[in-house]
């Protein structure tokens, strides 16, 4: 007999069906009952808190923080899981104060320390107070203190800092062998610009013509990042503004002489024009060099036949300097703010940066100390060939519109870099387009 005959057939009447379903439910409730013989309903699954982070990572990098809210959730005791969203950083910030302004703001989030001068006056992320901090556990004297200060507007706290990243120079073993500028460990390259450009010519000249002796696009941010790296590096440079945060006021003799060599191998085709992807042209061994940040180092080290190495950004000019940001974890500003949601995210933030080594491995330094200097993150290949450059970041200066004149800068050098601008041109254009932007 099949079991539908035996519900619905002939041989059990209809008027059961409903009698049957109203015992199953009395049965139900006696069980759930509050009595010595029924089942009492697990504590965890009334405690639990369920907490909403967003992050950037949709690169290489993506997979390494899965783990770890993976890792979390598995692990915790306080019954909170973590929902993850990853979003691409093109368009990360603009959905996250879309979210912020309509009230739909995450729990916790990624928030880079360059966009502090802008979310903090527009109160888009929380002050994080003393006593919810000391609750959670967050130790402020066991970070970094030079990420740590970034995060800090006057005397408050408003994120937890999980690493540093900054531009290196990658190569590739192999062309730099080929080439003889790679011999016992060591690159061999010579001092200042001269230097750098005779390097990069023996790369040209030695390599096959379809690899690029250095890959930097010449399109998109990093050629900023790049340029910003050796205006840095001058004394009296990386500068933008007058004191006063109101009137652009450029290095001029700085800007123009880094400028000029960034041009400069442009020009002479050391960096090739229409490189797009930069770090799948690397990963695939048709560049000899890669200057990119940190975080391509875990995607790298999973490529095929990519015996590669990692060092700071050379020191052209009067002390070294590289680009660079770092990742914060903020509490998003919110009218219907749960303080066990804030407690949950903040306990979070503090156990994700003290698992620092497991982050790093994507390539990022550890803003919390004890995990940068843990045997964990120490055996990790090739960190501590970069490691120390993380005392040497040049930030973007701290300003509410840094972001806007970041691509005003970006759209400026692409016409540079494409031979329709002139370097004492963009000079004599870009301070005004600066001006302009913070009059509005």
């Amino acid at each position: 007999m099949r079991r539908s005959d035996f519900w619905y057939g002939k041989r059990t009447p209809l008027w059961l069906v409903p009698v049957l379903i109203v015992g199953v439910l009395l049965l139900g409730l006696w069980l759930t009952g509050e009595n010595e013989s029924g089942y009492e309903r697990p504590a965890a699954a009334e405690e639990k808190v369920s907490i909403e982070f967003w992050t950037p990572f949709s690169g290489g990098d993506s997979s390494f923080m899965n783990a770890l809210v993976a890792k979390y959730n598995e692990e915790n005791q306080d019954g909170v899981a973590v929902r993850m969203n990853n979003n691409k950083l093109d368009d990360y910030y603009a959905k996250l104060s879309t979210a912020i302004v309509t009230g739909e703001a995450p729990d916790i989030a990624i928030v880079h320390v360059s966009k502090y001068a802008q979310y903090v006056p527009a109160e888009f992320v929380s002050v994080v107070g003393e006593k919810e901090a000391e609750e959670a556990g967050v130790d402020w004297d066991g970070y970094n203190p030079n990420i740590l200060r970034k995060t800090v507007v006057d005397g408050k706290h408003y994120g937890v800092p999980l690493d540093a990243h900054f531009g290196v120079l990658y190569y590739n073993k192999k062309w730099l062998e080929q080439a003889g500028l790679y011999e016992d460990g060591i690159v061999k390259m010579g001092p200042g610009e001269e230097g750098f450009t005779d390097f990069l010519k023996k790369l040209r000249d030695e390599v096959p013509e379809d690899v690029a002796p250095l890959a930097v696009p010449n399109i998109r941010i990093d050629s900023l990042w790049l340029w910003w790296s050796l205006y840095s590096q001058i004394d009296g440079g990386g500068k933008l503004y007058d004191e006063t945060g109101t009137r652009a006021q450029l290095n001029e003799q700085a800007a123009k002489r880094s400028l000029d060599y960034v041009d400069s191998l442009y020009r002479q085709g050391l960096i090739p024009p229409d490189i797009n992807d930069a770090t799948s042209q690397f990963a695939r061994g048709r560049a000899a060099t890669l200057f990119l940040g940190v975080w391509s180092i875990g995607l790298f080290e999973q490529a095929d036949d990519l015996d590669f190495g990692v060092m700071p950004l050379p020191q052209i000019y009067d002390h070294p300097a590289s680009w660079g940001d770092a990742h914060t974890l903020a509490l998003p500003a919110r009218a219907d703010a749960d303080p066990a949601k804030r407690q949950a995210a903040l306990k979070f933030a503090d156990w994700l940066t003290q698992h620092g080594d497991v982050w790093a491995q994507a390539g990022h330094i550890p803003a919390y100390e004890a995990a940068a200097n843990s045997p964990e993150f120490l055996a990790l290949p090739r960190r501590e060939d970069y490691v120390n450059a993380a005392d040497d970041v040049a930030y973007f200066p701290d300003h509410p519109k840094q972001g806007r004149i970041n691509d005003e800068l970006v759209a400026e050098l692409e016409r540079l870099w494409s031979g329709s601008l002139t370097v004492d041109g963009l000079l004599k254009r870009i301070g005004p387009k600066i001006d302009r932007i913070l009059e509005e």
